[in-house]
């Protein structure tokens, strides 16, 4: 491959990596609202939506991890 093109991709793939990175970030302070001691609403229908939404945000974050580790093996050597 021309080094035009490997730059490209590089570019590109560190592009990608921003922004998985940012995305993932996001997810983790937005994952700070619902910290064990901030789920300690009175009516339990309402901590039992905050539960469920933390659990969402955490499966959001580990599949952002995910991809960051597929695209860092992409990376051309």
């Amino acid at each position: 491959m021309s080094n035009e093109k490997l730059d490209l991709m590089k570019e590109v793939l560190n592009q990608v990596m921003d922004l998985l990175s940012e995305e993932r970030n996001a997810c983790d302070k937005a994952l700070m609202a619902y910290e064990p001691q901030a789920i300690q609403d009175a009516d339990p229908e309402l901590r039992r939506m905050r539960e469920i939404e933390a659990i969402k945000l955490r499966h959001e974050a580990h599949v952002l991890m995910r991809l960051e580790s597929i695209v860092k093996r992409m990376a051309p050597r």
